[in-house]
């Protein structure tokens, strides 16, 4: 066996590190269609150009949750007692499910509506301004609504993917998460907590109906892993597409500062290949310039 090639000494060549990543993040408008047969693709739709868009993806051994969200693998199912346990069917139907997040478990329907009830009790229960419990009661909410996208969802995230990327896009046939997009809007808008009850509770309806059809759509995830190069996930685009105009500044605001700080960091390094930073960077890169283009969708800059 012949030895392994010397490492480079020195900067590594041929990743222009903070040249180009400082360019308007502006998306091209362009058609897009459902691909027949997926295929391979470096995201051409948000550009990453000045890292590359796959140093590498992890073997998803066990689940990975996103921070600040509770798990949904039967530990914590609901904001209150654990509704469900024990090992359910894989959610994703897509081919592409491994590499955007690992494969997750399937919350029955009186889980999900459990844990709804059990947050809207809470929030009902709160004695703070409705701003502080509409924001938690969204916070508890968003684990369980992205369960019933992933049962139901159709071609909706599909769809929104087409409305990022090539405005104004196309109508999903399944429209569920625009109809969970109009409700949490709705939501948004209530200024008491009678009216934040009332539109909450429209939510609920609007779940179980959903949870009850005995044939539902299942979700497809082809345009959304493949055009954002599998780097943003269920969880990020729905709280990207619920987030009111505040939290979707405030996020932009962060998400900029990370890529800075990530800049800073891979300029340091001086002979060494940082190939977590790379991944880290890219994934924050698409995630911002999906922001860009939700602000974008709202009218906004």
């Amino acid at each position: 066996m012949p030895p392994p090639p010397p490492k480079p000494k020195g900067p590594i060549r041929g990743v222009p590190l903070g040249q180009d990543d400082d360019e308007p993040t502006t998306i091209e408008p362009r058609r897009l269609g459902l691909p027949r047969v997926p295929a391979r693709s470096r995201g051409d739709g948000f550009d990453t150009s000045d890292v590359p868009t796959n140093p590498g993806r992890p073997v998803f051994d066990k689940s990975r949750g996103n921070v600040g969200m509770p798990s949904l693998n039967g530990e914590t199912t609901s904001p209150g007692s654990p509704a469900f346990t024990g090992v359910a069917p894989e959610v994703r139907q897509s081919r592409w499910h491994d590499r955007s997040a690992a494969p997750r478990g399937v919350l029955p329907a009186e889980a999900v509506l459990k844990g709804l009830d059990e947050a809207l009790q809470k929030a009902g229960q709160a004695r703070a301004p409705v701003a502080l419990v509409r924001e938690q009661l969204k916070a508890d909410w968003l684990p369980l609504l992205r369960q019933v996208v992933e049962q139901a969802g159709g071609d909706g995230m599909d769809a929104y993917v087409t409305q990022l990327l090539s405005p104004p896009g196309r109508q999903a046939v399944t429209p569920l998460v625009d109809a969970l997009a109009a409700g949490m809007e709705r939501l948004e808008a209530a200024t008491d907590a009678e009216a934040l009850r009332a539109r909450a509770q429209e939510l609920r309806t609007l779940v179980a109906r959903t949870l009850e059809d005995p044939a539902p759509s299942p979700i497809s995830l082809e345009l959304q892993e493949r055009e954002l190069d599998g780097r943003v996930d269920v969880d990020t685009m729905l709280s990207i597409r619920f987030a009111s105009n505040a939290e979707l500044a405030t996020r932009r605001a962060r998400a900029e500062k990370t890529l800075e700080d990530l800049r800073q960091q891979m300029r340091a390094l001086q002979g060494v290949q940082p190939d977590g930073l790379f991944s880290n960077f890219a994934r924050v890169k698409v995630e911002k310039r999906v922001m860009d283009a939700e602000a974008r969708r709202r009218g906004g800059r």
